[in-house]
């Protein structure tokens, strides 16, 4: 039984490889794909409540998405690189503040919590989400 499964098992994971290869993109494609969803509305706040923040998303080294209560997306293109950003998805800010501000600067953490890099935010720009409709249509 034992020889009979390895080669199963192997031609499993040969196919997932085979099939998987293609689904896989790279940061800055996914960045491009679900900003394609929304539109700048040109209206930029320095700051954001940190009570009303309920998600970031780090889409590459230079930009946060960030959601807050009610459903508002805002972006944040930040001034400069904040290098491994877009590959480690977390952050730290040493602010006792409580918002996150334009200027703020955030510390990019790898998965032991080491400090990999920084960088600070800009404004954060507002988004508007596009209609179905508009999306298929570009």
């Amino acid at each position: 039984m034992r020889n009979f499964m390895k080669p199963a098992f192997a031609g499993a994971v040969c196919s997932l490889l085979a099939t998987g290869a293609f689904a896989f993109s790279s940061p800055e494609e996914k960045a491009q794909e679900l900003l394609s969803r929304y539109e700048k509305t040109g209206e930029n706040v320095n700051c954001l409540r940190l009570n009303s923040i309920r998600d970031t998303d780090a889409l590459d080294d230079y930009t946060l998405l960030v959601e807050v209560s009610g459903g508002d997306i805002y972006l944040n293109e930040l001034n400069g690189r904040c290098s491994g950003l877009g590959r480690e998805q977390r952050y730290a800010r040493s602010s006792t503040e409580a918002r996150m501000c334009k200027g703020d600067i955030i510390r990019v953490l790898d998965s032991f919590g080491n400090m990999r890099g920084s960088c600070s935010l800009g404004a954060f720009e507002k988004l508007s989400e596009l209609s179905e409709q508009e999306t298929q249509s570009e």
